[in-house]
């Protein structure tokens, strides 16, 4: 199991979806932590806690990326990456990740 804390290993506000847009994007978040996550480990925790928020298009470039871009399989990203946060504010978020996934087209 690998454990990726947001605001401690990447940033505490991630924003935007390309490296243009900022050093803590959804490209750079996924190809620095999620795809080597992934190749390392059967089972990937994201932690939400700390962060001040997300943009949408961070969290689909980072996650849905997977599926458009690396040909991930859905079910099997929903079974392999678990989001957990204390924060009660932060399921949308969580919510949002699996949608942008269950949504994402193979490119």
């Amino acid at each position: 199991m690998k454990t990726i804390k947001i605001a401690e290993d990447f940033s505490s506000a991630p924003a935007g979806r390309f490296p243009e847009d900022g050093p803590f994007n959804g490209t750079t978040f996924r190809e620095e932590l999620l795809v080597p996550a992934l190749s390392e480990s059967d089972i990937v925790v994201i932690v939400l806690d700390g962060v001040s928020g997300f943009g949408s298009s961070f969290l689909e470039e980072a996650f849905g990326g997977l599926v458009r871009l690396h040909g991930y399989d859905r079910d099997d990203l929903k079974r392999r990456i678990e989001v957990k946060f204390e924060d009660p504010a932060l399921v949308f978020y969580a919510d949002s990740i699996v949608d942008f996934i269950n949504e994402a087209e193979v490119e």
